[in-house]
């Protein structure tokens, strides 16, 4: 098997599967639009409200923790056991949650309840994605990525076509995403343990179906070790999923109270349009994770044009959004939507406008986590989060969806600038030891 190492090839295959999936996802929502309403779009966004976070809590960052695990500390069959427990405790408890929420919208409780399925089969998937990263078998990852993309795009349209019921094409997605875990994901790795003896510990291993080391070992001082070690960062990828959540709900409380989940459905379409630029920085932040882990402990030089690298392709991708906005941006969400969009150029350049922030803040993540500091992040997007909250529940009443965009906005601007200091003290640690 041939090792490939470059970051230009890691960063490309990694980039074109994301960018395949991301489209297909937006897709899926432009359907939405196109073959419903902007309130079919908010259906599909109110099933993320509950289950997204409470599933990225769940979620522990167990792929960043294990390919950074340069020591092994643990076992990958030790990680799915984790990862497993935690899906279907994460899955019970966004259902309780919805019940709560929604008890007076049954179909709301529905979407949030298949919506989880779908994440646990996506979770699942993103786990062998970080044992693929780790044998630094990017051309894997991206393969996955594709026929996930694919299968839901297809499917999911197909099932809304036949049906205009966004409930029965989610409960497609969700058995999708499994499909490909199953069909994919996890015969893939059942041949990377039994087809390369290096790559596991035990010999036995090569003449086993499904080898050892990828049947899940539910020890509980493994679990709890590793819990402990992902509390932090459970805590901040929760906050992380939780804050973009924020302004969806206000404005699905806003549009229950109106009697129509339109300004939702717009707001979630028009903010999928920046999620190009997050997976974007996302791949390149997942090819250069282990580079950043190696080069803080041996090259602090490369180190800092690692993170250059990180913050100049966020804040310029940004930027140029930002200048080709006012030319383009009504012509272009009439074409990917439909016209009742065309009034809302100034709103896709308001969000724009945050989302270049939250890209910089995201690059910053990358190499805070690969130098082994937790503690702080969940800090830094708990304010993330108050400052969203607050900025929603003062403007949101007033100006709707231009008030969410701008607590977004001004709490992506804090998020990044905090951010930006844990890295100055990562830099400045690193310095003196």
């Amino acid at each position: 098997m041939i090792k490939r190492s470059s970051l230009r090839f890691d960063f490309s295959q990694t980039l074109f599967g994301n960018v395949v999936l991301q489209l297909c996802m937006w897709g899926i929502i432009s359907s939405y639009n196109k073959l419903g309403s902007s309130e079919s779009a908010g259906l599909y966004a109110a099933g993320l409200l509950i289950t997204q976070p409470m599933f990225q809590l769940a979620d522990f960052n167990l792929r960043q923790i294990f390919v950074t695990d340069i020591e092994n500390r643990w076992e990958f069959r030790d990680y799915f056991a984790h990862r497993i427990l935690c899906s279907i405790i994460a899955l019970v408890v966004s259902v309780f949650l919805a019940a709560f929420v929604f008890r007076q919208n049954g179909l709301l409780v529905k979407l949030a309840l298949v919506m989880g399925f779908a994440i646990t089969g996506q979770s699942l998937s993103d786990l062998f994605h970080a044992l693929f990263q780790k044998r630094e078998r990017f051309d894997l990852i991206a393969k996955s990525l594709i026929i996930r993309g694919l299968l839901s795009f297809t499917g999911t349209v197909a099932a809304f076509y036949a049906t205009q019921s966004v409930l029965f094409s989610l409960v497609v997605l969700a058995a999708l995403r499994f499909l490909t875990a199953a069909v994919y994901d996890f015969p893939t790795a059942c041949l990377l343990f039994s087809r390369n003896p290096t790559f596991s510990k035990h010999s036995a291993a090569n003449f086993r179906v499904i080898p050892q080391e990828i049947a899940p070992r539910f020890s509980c001082s493994a679990i709890l070790a590793m819990t402990r070690l992902g509390a932090p960062l459970a805590i901040n990828m929760g906050l992380l999923s939780l804050a973009p959540q924020i302004p969806r709900f206000w404005l699905e409380r806003q549009g229950n109270a109106d009697g129509n989940l339109t300004a939702l459905g717009q707001f979630a379409s028009i903010a999928m349009l920046t999620s190009v630029g997050l997976m974007i920085i996302n791949s390149l932040g997942v090819a250069t994770s282990q580079r950043f882990a190696k080069s803080y402990a041996a090259d602090r030089r490369e180190f800092l044009r690692l993170t250059i690298v990180l913050i100049g392709l966020s804040f310029g991708m940004g930027c140029l959004a930002l200048l080709a906005i006012p030319f383009v941006g009504s012509f272009f969400l009439t074409l990917v939507y439909n016209e009742e969009y065309a009034s809302l150029s100034p709103l896709l350049w308001l969000i724009t406008f945050g989302a270049t922030f939250g890209f910089v803040g995201g690059a910053l993540g990358y190499p805070v986590t690969a130098a082994r500091v937790f503690r702080i992040q969940p800090f830094i997007c708990f304010v993330q989060v108050l400052l969203t909250t607050l900025g929603c529940a003062i403007l949101v009443p007033r100006f709707g969806v231009f008030g969410a965009a701008w607590a977004v906005a001004i709490a992506n601007i804090v998020h990044a600038a905090l951010f930006a200091g844990a890295w100055y003290f990562v830099w400045r640690l690193k310095a003196k030891s």
